[in-house]
């Protein structure tokens, strides 16, 4: 028995547009599950198999690791494969796709422990014992069997597959790409948006306002909590930290066979530790204040690795509410010159309260400067077409990116709002308004005039695999715009080299000739 695992995440209709470079800790999850039992797998995107279904026949299981914007991508390989099929991510989150793209079963939320149990039980090799006393299973008819949250302890029994990585030989090269390390998973911010909130109830329950961090766990108005956009927390509960040695472990491995570039992950890196310091549910989104001490032990002791296996690191998102003078000063300490990202959102403060939002506009602008003092390289999000975006909340937003502009935030990032399952706005409809479209067009401005600024620099990069006739990129060892490369060379991916950046090709894409 053969189990491909498929790496659907961010593939939309089956070709990936933005993150290409990026390899993510969900199928190394799964691989790392597989290698417990002794069973063959191997990883693939699904760009190979769309484009060279026949390679993959052999396969007796598929395991899909999908997002919800991924499910025109999944639904074009699902008929592929006549074996057992299980799907599992943030695609379902909406437990209907398990019928309506034929899978035999899914995953919902924190899916290491059913996946186990559902291989214990023998369904990979077609017994078929009843698998309706496991938690998180969604049955061939979209029935869900239950949900529970891992504790931090079930969390840390499970270990993502190191060799898992090789697999990603074509494009990424995983000797280029980001790999991401899951250091601390879900999110603490346990609000709920009040934009549809009855505030009657709210002002007798007032659960979001305090400091009782049981009590926040339940809404009696059954809201998911978190920003009303997202749903994390209602997937994956509160916050839970790896520990140190298994993340060290992961990392040690990855330098072994070869990877370059290391993302230590998490919805908000500033998580990390936090619960270690409380015996209660970790749904507060800024109490306790970061874990300096266990911040401090694991960029320490990842640095010294990095630096002896000439890797670079990184880290993803941090929370601007959690973000203070110390908190800045650390993360230039061993970050200087990385880029982190900081959720804006909106601009305004009364709508930044009325989706759910813990930190406001006020705070994001002192984090980013603050983070730009030390050394570090602020990327900024925003959202249009949000629920509740007014003319006012737009001119808000715009005014607050011009500021971030101005203090040095190397990028402006602009999604559209997606209501996705299982989250408070899911039900709510996308309005792409004029100022929707005024804030797109500022953020590429507010782009290209940043680009610009990288004219005449010399960037070492990793070289990415060529894509046929469009040539070479490359990708900043430090983080930054892919380059694309103006050369006639055959080059060999992921070897380093250094460009001299000659012109801006877009907001997102530099033109670099090797030095």
């Amino acid at each position: 028995m053969e189990v491909l695992i498929l790496d659907a995440l961010a593939s939309g209709n089956g070709i990936r547009r933005s993150s290409i470079d990026v390899i993510g800790a969900g199928p190394r999850t799964i691989a790392g599950i597989l290698e417990s039992y002794g069973l063959d797998y191997r990883i693939a995107r699904i760009e190979e198999v769309i484009r060279r279904p026949s390679r993959f026949n052999r396969s007796n299981v598929l395991m899909v690791s999908a997002m919800t914007m991924d499910f025109p991508a999944v639904r074009k390989i699902s008929r592929y494969f006549g074996g057992k099929k299980i799907i599992g991510g943030p695609i379902t989150s909406d437990t209907s796709v398990v019928p309506s793209l034929g899978f035999d079963l899914g995953v919902w939320g924190e899916g290491e422990k059913a996946l186990d149990e559902i291989i214990r039980k023998g369904f990979l090799e077609g017994i078929s014992e009843d698998l309706r006393s496991i938690s998180n299973i969604i049955m061939r008819d979209g029935s869900l069997t239950g949900t529970r949250y891992l504790t931090r302890e079930e969390f840390n029994s499970y270990s993502p597959s190191v060799k898992g990585v090789t697999f990603y030989k074509e494009y990424p090269n995983y000797t280029s790409a980001r790999v991401y390390v899951e250091v601390v998973r879900s999110c603490s911010n346990f609000n709920r948006p009040k934009l549809r909130a009855d505030i009657k109830i709210c002002s007798v329950c007032n659960a979001c306002y305090e400091q009782n961090l049981r009590k926040r766990m339940y809404c009696p108005q059954r809201i998911p909590p978190g920003c009303g956009y997202c749903s994390i927390p209602a997937l994956y509960g509160p916050p839970k930290s790896r520990y140190l040695d298994k993340i060290l472990s992961e990392v040690e491995g990855l330098i072994r066979l070869g990877v370059k570039r290391i993302v230590l992950s998490g919805a908000d890196f500033l998580e990390y530790g936090r619960d270690l310091i409380i015996d209660e549910p970790l749904t507060h989104p800024f109490y306790p204040p970061a874990n300096l001490d266990a911040l401090e032990e694991l960029l320490s002791t990842i640095s010294s690795l990095i630096r002896a296996g000439n890797v670079n690191f990184e880290v993803e998102n941090v929370k601007p509410c959690l973000v203070d003078e110390e908190v800045a000063s650390l993360l230039g300490k061993y970050l200087k010159g990385s880029i982190v990202h900081v959720g804006v959102e909106t601009g305004d403060q009364h709508h930044s309260e009325l989706i759910g939002r813990p930190c406001g506009p006020k705070d994001s602008l002192r984090a980013i400067r603050l983070l730009k003092e030390n050394g570090l390289r602020p990327y900024a999000y925003f959202i249009h077409s949000l629920p509740g975006q007014t003319d006012k909340v737009a001119e808000s937003t715009m005014k607050i990116m011009k500021e971030i502009f101005k203090l040095g935030a190397e990028k402006i990032t602009v999604y559209r709002f997606s209501p996705l399952p299982g989250s408070a706005f899911h039900k709510e409809k996308i309005v792409y308004d004029d100022n929707s479209k005024k804030i797109v067009k500022l953020a590429i401005e507010l782009n290209k005039k940043r680009k610009v600024e990288f004219i005449g620099k010399v960037i070492e990069v990793l070289i990415a695999p060529s894509l046929d006739k469009d040539g070479y990129y490359g990708y900043p060892i430090r983080g930054g715009p892919v380059i694309k490369i103006a050369t006639n060379k055959k080059l060999r991916p992921g070897s380093p080299m250094k460009v001299k950046i000659i012109g801006v090709l877009s907001d997102r894409l530099l033109l670099g000739r090797p030095v």
